[in-house]
């Protein structure tokens, strides 16, 4: 079964170290963007409010091998 979710998806070295699905309302999509930022910070890594919100916007955020996925999945 597919389901529809917004997610928060973490790498390190080319695996996965977390995945985090949420609901695709406007609850679910604000906790996603709130976990996003959460686990960029709990990497240590020091990003501006503006920085963080163009990462959240694309999507994606990088540093060396650690990355940091928000996707949808429309399920079926």
């Amino acid at each position: 079964m597919k389901l529809k979710s917004i997610n928060v998806t973490e790498l390190s070295d080319e695996s996965v170290i977390g995945v985090h699905s949420f609901s695709t309302d406007e609850e679910g999509v604000k906790e996603a963007e709130e976990c996003f930022k959460a686990v960029v910070k709990e990497n240590g890594v020091d990003v501006t409010e503006q920085e963080m919100e163009e990462h959240i916007e694309d999507g994606y955020f990088e540093q060396g091998s650690y990355q940091v996925f928000l996707t949808w999945s429309e399920g079926a």
